[in-house]
C-alpha cells in the first residue's frame, strides 16, 4: 500500500485537495515506509473518491415561459377635424395710372426684344390685316390703338446712308412719350415694335409717331383710346 497512498497523496497535493499540513506529513511517512494510521490511511482514500468520484449529471430545469395572452386591442379611431382655413386678402387699391406704367414698361420691354429678333433675321414687321397708315417712309399698321396693344412700326428709307434711324412718339399734349433708334438694312428697311401703354399713356386722344433718318422726316397720327 505505501506505494499507492504515496501516489495518492502526490496527487492530491498537486491539486491542492485536502489539508497539505497532514498530507505532508503522510508523503513524508509513506517516502521512509513509516507506519500510517488507518486514520490517515481513510483521510487520503476518501479524497482520493471524492476527487475521482464522477460527477452527477446536471439536471436541466427548464422553466416554461408563460404564455402571453394578447388581449384584442380596441382600435379607437381618432376622428381630427380638419379645419378649413380660409385666408382672406385685403388688395390695398392701386392707382390705375401706376398699374398701366408697370404693364406698360413690361411689355416695351418685350417688345424691344421682338424687335431685336425680328430685324436681326430680316423679318418686317409689316400691316396685320388692319388700317394701315402708311407713307412708304413710316407705316403703322393701324389708325387707332387701345391702352396695351401692340404697335408694329416699319418703313423704307430712301438713303441707306447711316446705320441707325430715330422714331419716337409723342402723346396729345405733345410729351415725348417713347423713342428709339433702331438699326437700318442695307436695303434701307426697318421695322421695330412699341406698347400703347406706360408713362405718358395715361389720357386718350391724338398721338404723333415720328421719324428721322439723315435728310429725312416724316411723321404720322394715330387715335389711342385708354
Amino acid at each position: 500500500m505505501p506505494d499507492e497512498i504515496l501516489d495518492n497523496v502526490k496527487e492530491l497535493l498537486n491539486k491542492e485537495i485536502g489539508d497539505k499540513k497532514v498530507l505532508e506529513q503522510i508523503k513524508r511517512a509513506a517516502e521512509n515506509n513509516e507506519a500510517i494510521s488507518n486514520y490517515e490511511r481513510n483521510y487520503v482514500r476518501k479524497l482520493i473518491d471524492d476527487l475521482r468520484k464522477p460527477p452527477e449529471p446536471e439536471i436541466e430545469i427548464t422553466l416554461e415561459q408563460p404564455t402571453e395572452i394578447s388581449q384584442p386591442q380596441e382600435q379607437v379611431a381618432t376622428v381630427v377635424p380638419q379645419l378649413q382655413t380660409s385666408t382672406i386678402l385685403t388688395h390695398k387699391p392701386r392707382d390705375k395710372t401706376n398699374i398701366k406704367v408697370l404693364i406698360g414698361g413690361a411689355a416695351i420691354a418685350v417688345a424691344i426684344i421682338a424687335a431685336v429678333v425680328l430685324g436681326t433675321n430680316g423679318i418686317d414687321v409689316g400691316p396685320s390685316g388692319s388700317t394701315t397708315m402708311s407713307s412708304g417712309l413710316l407705316d403703322l399698321d393701324q389708325s387707332s390703338y387701345d391702352g396695351g396693344d401692340i404697335i408694329s412700326i416699319s418703313g423704307k428709307s430712301k438713303t441707306s446712308l447711316g446705320n441707325t434711324i430715330s422714331l419716337s412718339i409723342e402723346n396729345a399734349g405733345g410729351e415725348l412719350i417713347w423713342a428709339e433708334n433702331i438699326k437700318i438694312k442695307d436695303s434701307g428697311e426697318y421695322s421695330t415694335l412699341a406698347i400703347a401703354g406706360g408713362p405718358g399713356w395715361e389720357n386718350s386722344g391724338t398721338y404723333t409717331l415720328k421719324m428721322e433718318h439723315s435728310s429725312e422726316e416724316e411723321q404720322i397720327t394715330f387715335s389711342f383710346k385708354n
